[in-house]
């Protein structure tokens, strides 16, 4: 399939379909072209006349009304709805109104005085009458008059607007409104009547709008009076429960945020403060068992007293340290002097404990004041939270009051503008131009529709050739051999007839005896020369001759390929192995008493078997009796030996078999010849089929020596015209085609007489076969 596909397109392989069913393209061309032709020209003129009309932009409103029913004029979906309602229903009713077009003969033309219309019209009041009946026993009381209106002009509508042709202008808000009528004047009435109702539609669309907006806000006006009392009313209440004097503004709330930040700041610095009074007094409880350690606490390393205590210690010490040296320690000095340091350790000690105790006073005050501050910060806390939430009720009460009363100002201001409106008239729909009578007709277009019936009816009918092709599944030329079975091609053998020898002793098929120059003869020998030279190591011997299906022709095939091999002088046998139809033996006027079967059954003598034909070197062995099981017969191994015994004395060895797809007897032979050759009937066997029975043969590993295309047209537009022309020229190929040969009664006897004096000197050459011969 790839290789199909990259092969590059053949146009003569297009000019062959063309050729080939030229009848077909050119019977479709005439149809349509004849046709259109006909009614083009007997056709009823259609006048088309136009009016244009502009769709402006915005409404030209004087008051503001327009808010509450604006129309977004400036987007595309504006303007295709606009077309649509021109092509409304509502509209072509109202213009047939108008117009009285339900009695025009525009729609409704009066009947011929013919026997054709009578009968037309006949056929259509019975029509009608027997629909009014099947109306009537749908209709209840319930939808009688519904039906009525429904189908009354539904039919007239429905033509009407078939007629109508919106066209807008591009970049601009213009379009020209089209109608379609017999009669050129009523057509600028039509055109212009629906312009008028399309604009006058409009204007009442809009005034209706205006006044149901009216009664609208009249009710609306009364349900919002009552909202804004009961909204105002709320309010008031809520105002006198809470004691509620001025409205909650962001001051109000600004200076409670203020005062909840600085307490919550003091609370902070308040709870510091303790925590560091705390801790001093901790530290200097932990120490007062340790007089000593209780210098290093800061409040009292930094006392003033304590220090000048130190300095008086020191002095002593320094003192009692000179008394030491001059006298004893008991010395009145001496004494002295300790006892003043006694003292002075006593005033210390006193201290210390006082310092202490200050820092027991002053972290109990600053826990006071801790739990002062967060008792005012809770207290805060509460009246923000029961302030915010007294001023979100509020909030929610006054923007209710304020929505209604807003609403009810807009709706009062809005019925005043609507009641002004009311009155006016005004449209963003106006004519530009007015429609006029048209002159000239727009259908048929004689030339437009001419031209388009050549085209279509050529493009329909090469269409029709290409798909009449595409559905031939056939194979018709070589290159199909080539390219769906990629086996060789030996050639191809055309149509000879059947009736154009008078020897009834030559049968009529064998045509390489009875037209030896004949162009199906010639292809025979070519057949036989591709054959013979098909293998490059040595030519075949033992050569099955076979076909797909039934009556594709291999039986003539194989007895003409054995006649052109036996007359280049080679010694043929035929073997007739169609051991269920069997045919060979008819067109050699032998009989089939015995055969094949014998020897393969009953191992009778081969010479008993093989029979001489009237043609030198050519022999046929025929099927014997039809045998019940052919399949095992011919795949026996006496079958072999058969043709290895036949081998010895044979240059050739024809077999003919029956078709691949049918049976198994082909396939199981193809394994004991040297090669087969596939006969394929040209424009009759399907590719499936062909290609089905290939895959048989080739499953069984058979050597396929070419296929030969059978019952090929020689006609002038065919694929072989320009090879055989070439050599046997133009007027021998007319002679020579079967449907048109025509030979006076004496060529046949003359031709008649020479094959009978040809057999005459070949008869002592066509008695059984000797025993010497085998």
């Amino acid at each position: 399939m790839d290789e199909n596909q990259n092969e590059q397109i053949d146009f003569r392989d297009y000019l062959r379909v063309i050729l080939k069913r030229r009848w077909t393209i050119i019977t479709i061309f005439a149809v349509i072209a004849i046709t259109v032709t006909i009614h083009t020209f007997t056709a009823t003129p259609i006048y088309e006349a136009t009016t244009r009309l502009i769709i402006e932009k915005e409404n030209p409103n004087v008051v503001s009304i327009q808010e509450v029913m604006a129309i977004d004029a400036s987007g595309t979906d504006y303007y295709q709805t606009q077309y649509k309602i021109i092509e409304s229903r509502t509209i072509a009713r109202e213009v047939i109104r108008r117009l009285n077009l339900d009695k025009s003969e525009e729609f409704f033309p009066k009947p011929k005085d013919d026997l054709i219309s009578n009968l037309i019209a006949s056929i259509k009041e019975t029509f009608k009458s027997k629909k009014d009946a099947v109306v009537s026993l749908l209709k209840t009381d319930n939808d009688t008059g519904q039906l009525e209106d429904f189908d009354i002009d539904y039919n007239l509508v429905s033509a009407f607007i078939g007629r109508i042709s919106v066209e807008p202008i591009r970049n601009s808000r213009l379009l020209d409104l089209k109608f379609q009528a017999k009669d050129p004047v009523l057509a600028a009435r039509i055109v212009h009547t629906l312009a008028k109702s399309y604009i006058d539609q409009n204007l009442e669309t809009k005034l209706d709008a205006v006044q149901d907006a009216v009664k609208w806000l009249y009710n609306r006006i009364e349900q919002e009076r009552e909202k804004v009392g009961k909204a105002e009313e709320a309010l008031l209440k809520y105002k006198e429960k809470h004691n509620i004097v001025t409205d909650f503004t962001s001051d109000v709330e600004n200076i409670t945020a203020q005062k909840l930040a600085q307490l919550n700041t003091n609370v902070v610095e308040a709870e510091s403060k303790r925590v560091e009074a705390e801790t001093r007094y901790r530290q200097a409880k932990a120490l007062e068992g340790t007089p000593d350690m209780l210098d290093s606490v800061p409040d009292v390393l930094n006392n003033q007293l304590i220090i000048q205590i130190k300095t008086m210690e020191v002095e002593l010490y320094k003192r009692m340290s000179e008394l030491s040296k001059k006298y004893g320690s008991k010395h009145p000095q001496m004494i002295a002097v300790q006892s003043e340091l006694k003292t002075l350790k006593q005033r210390k000690s006193q201290e210390i404990n006082r310092v202490i105790n200050s820092l027991k006073n002053e972290y109990k005050v600053s826990l006071a004041r801790e739990e002062s501050l967060k008792e005012a910060l809770a207290r805060q806390k509460q009246e923000s939270l029961d302030l915010n939430q007294k001023a979100i009720e509020y909030g929610v009460l006054r923007r209710e009051a304020e929505s209604a009363r807003e609403m009810y100002e807009l709706l009062i201001k809005r019925f005043k503008e609507t009641t002004l409106t009311e009155d006016m008239r005004t449209g963003n729909i106006r004519i530009v131009d007015r429609a006029e009578v048209p002159q000239k007709p727009v259908k048929p277009r004689k030339k437009l529709n001419i031209l388009l019936a050549l085209i279509v009816g050529l493009s329909l009918g090469t269409g029709m050739a290409f798909f009449l092709e595409f559905m031939d599944n056939t194979i018709k030329i070589p290159e199909d051999i080539k390219r769906y079975l990629n086996i060789p091609y030996l050639g191809p053998v055309p149509v000879f007839a059947m009736d154009g020898n008078p020897d009834k002793e030559v049968h009529k098929e064998l045509v390489t005896v009875h037209s030896p120059k004949s162009t199906a003869s010639e292809s025979y020998r070519g057949i036989r020369t591709g054959i013979l030279f098909s293998s490059a190591e040595s030519e075949p011997q033992a050569i099955m001759v076979a076909s797909a299906g039934p009556l594709e022709g291999k039986t003539i095939t194989a007895a003409n390929l054995a006649i052109t091999m036996a007359q280049s002088g080679s010694k043929v046998v035929i073997l007739d192995c169609d051991l269920r139809r069997p045919r060979m033996h008819n067109m050699f006027g032998i009989t089939r008493d015995q055969g094949i079967t014998n020897l393969l059954v009953e191992k009778k003598d081969i010479k008993d078997a093989v029979c001489r034909t009237r043609i030198s070197n050519l022999y046929i062995i025929p099927s014997g009796p039809i045998p019940p099981n052919p399949s095992e017969i011919l795949g026996s191994r006496r079958m072999n030996e058969l043709i290895e015994v036949l081998r010895q004395d044979f240059t050739r060895i024809i077999i003919d078999t029956p078709p691949i797809t049918a049976v198994t007897d082909a396939v199981v032979l193809a394994k004991s010849v040297d090669g087969v050759v596939l006969v394929i009937r040209a424009n009759d066997s399907a590719k499936d089929i062909v290609k089905n029975g290939l895959g048989q043969l080739q499953s069984v590993g058979a050597h396929m020596l070419g296929a030969v295309l059978n019952g090929v047209d020689l006609g002038r537009d065919s694929y072989y015209y320009r090879y055989y022309c070439y050599y046997y020229g133009e007027d021998d190929l007319k002679k020579k085609k079967p449907r048109k040969r025509k030979r006076s009664k004496s060529s046949y006897h003359e031709e008649a007489r020479k094959i009978r004096d040809w057999v005459t000197r070949q008869k002592g050459r066509f008695s059984k076969v000797s025993q010497e011969d085998l």
